[in-house]
This record gives C-alpha cells, structure tokens and sequence, in this order.
C-alpha cells in the first residue's frame, strides 16, 4: 500500500512539472523589436494568472492583448480596479508576426 502511494505521488510530481514546462512560452511569435500602438475601448479584462488579459476594440480591429502577471501588475502600481470595460486606453507593445492574429503582447 505505501508503495503505492509513493508510485502515485511520483507520478503527480511529474505530472505537475511537465505542466509547468508546457505552460512556459516564448515571444518568437512577436516582432519584439519593433513597438505597436494601439488605441481602442476595452471590451474585456480577465485578471489572473498566468497573465492578465485585454480584450480592445476600435472601428477597424479587436484586439487580443497579453500582459503580466497579477504580481507583476502589483510591481508596476496598477491594480485591477483602475481598469474597467469601457475605459479608453492605448497599449504600446510586440504585435504578432501574423497580423491576421490580432494580438499583442506588453511582457517584452
């Protein structure tokens, strides 16, 4: 029996890092060299980890917008009760390699 709780919680561990490399990214899927404006009305936020989440629109585009983690938003100052659906706001990030993509990153 304590053989097979030791097999079980190996098996957990091993699960939960392999979760742990899977969630980890790279930006080679973002110009990180080249900066992109975008101005528009936000039409969703999801405030969680991994990363904070916009959802922004204006006349011509919706626009997906990845940022940092809540801890990272508390280092900057920026809460989430100062960002609300409907505030206008212009983002200055990384935009996709594709544009029909629609997204945006503002880590690097």
């Amino acid at each position: 029996m304590a053989r097979a709780v030791l097999l079980l919680l190996a098996v957990m561990s091993i699960a939960g890092f392999c979760g742990l490399l899977l969630a980890h990214h790279s930006y080679s899927d973002y110009e990180l060299d080249e900066r992109y404006e975008f101005t528009g009305t936000i039409t969703a936020v999801r405030w969680g980890n991994p990363h904070i989440l916009f959802e922004v629109s204006n006349d011509n585009e919706l626009m997906h917008i990845e940022w940092v983690t809540t801890a990272g938003a508390d280092k900057t100052g920026v809460s989430a009760q100062q960002i609300e659906v409907g505030d206008q706001i212009t983002f200055t990030g990384s935009r996709n390699r594709k544009p029909e993509v629609h997204a945006m990153t503002l880590i690097k």
